[in-house]
């Protein structure tokens, strides 16, 4: 008999409604400080209007974000544990954001309520689709019949295999957000030099390179999955993107040159993420064969 279990996440995942309907994944929105007032980060009740949410960015520059609290997660997950049913929450990573504090702490209080209920946590030190493809394999595991332990330790096998690499078109958006630091920030601005970032094994932000122009930074992200993909079969792959799809879809092309690709997962960076990487973001998701640095 397979085991039923609720997997959920954060908006950070990236995952669109789509994608999460049809995952069956319930996704736990962070909230946007815009202007306008408070946003939540995840809305599956009306489309998200990327465009003029960037086109607002590019207007006004970084707005504040706010991560889920232990109240919000109480108020996410008793209903579940309530109802008899245990929790596999896939959270981002805990080298940028106190959400995945803010989860331990609420699954804490709740398994202290609710005994014999489990709730557990894998912080996969990863943001955007490198969180999102833990939470859509998650899924698939269920599927198959594994167990909530065990898909969650394979997660916990395989987070630091997980390769995330990015380049940005403003790095003050980053820096404002307390992702990089101020000097990596005004590096970044001189000329038109185009950061290459990536995250590392700590989960947090870190530059991996540099080159000069838009196109050459993403002839360099598709060089980097050249070096680090698998050389045969290849997991799920993805690229985020802020506004620019016509890069990701460039870089989609590139990929498919360097390997055979069944498919690349190509959305929009959702509100919360998408206020720190700044409109212009293009970023890469795939497995490598070994862990990363």
């Amino acid at each position: 008999m397979m085991e039923d279990y609720a997997i959920m996440t954060d908006s950070s995942a990236n995952l669109t409604p789509d994608l999460a309907h049809e995952a069956d994944i319930e996704v736990i929105p962070l909230t946007c400080l815009t202007q306008a007032g408070e946003m939540p980060a995840y809305d599956d009740t009306k489309p998200f209007d990327a465009h003029a949410f960037y086109e607002s960015l590019r207007a006004t520059g970084p707005i504040k974000t706010s991560m889920v609290n232990c109240a919000q997660f109480i108020q996410a997950f008793e209903p579940v544990v309530k109802a008899g049913k245990n929790i596999l929450y896939v959270a981002m990573s805990s080298g940028i954001s106190g959400t995945c504090a803010s989860a331990l702490q609420a699954a804490g209080d709740l398994m202290k309520k609710y005994p014999g209920r489990v709730i557990r946590i894998v912080d996969t030190l990863a943001a955007s689709f490198g969180e999102g493809i833990f939470a859509l394999k998650a899924s698939m595991m269920r599927t198959a019949k594994e167990s909530l332990e065990s898909t969650a330790e394979w997660a916990e096998s395989n987070k630091r295999r997980m390769c995330q690499f990015f380049t940005v078109d403003d790095l003050m958006f980053l820096h404002k957000g307390g992702r990089i630091s101020g000097l990596t920030a005004r590096i970044g601005s001189i000329a038109n030099i185009k950061p290459l970032l990536m995250g590392n094994s700590e989960g947090k932000i870190v530059s991996c390179g540099k080159v000069i122009g838009r196109k050459k930074s993403l002839l360099a992200l598709a060089d980097l999955f050249d070096k680090n993909a698998p050389q045969t079969e290849q997991d799920i792959v993805a690229i985020a993107h802020s506004d620019c799809e016509q890069d990701a879809l460039f870089l989609a092309d590139q990929l498919r040159k360097k390997r055979d690709l069944k498919d690349v997962l190509i959305r929009c960076y959702e509100p919360g993420t998408g206020s720190h990487v700044g409109p212009g973001a293009v970023a890469l998701f795939f497995f490598s064969p070994v862990a990363v640095k």
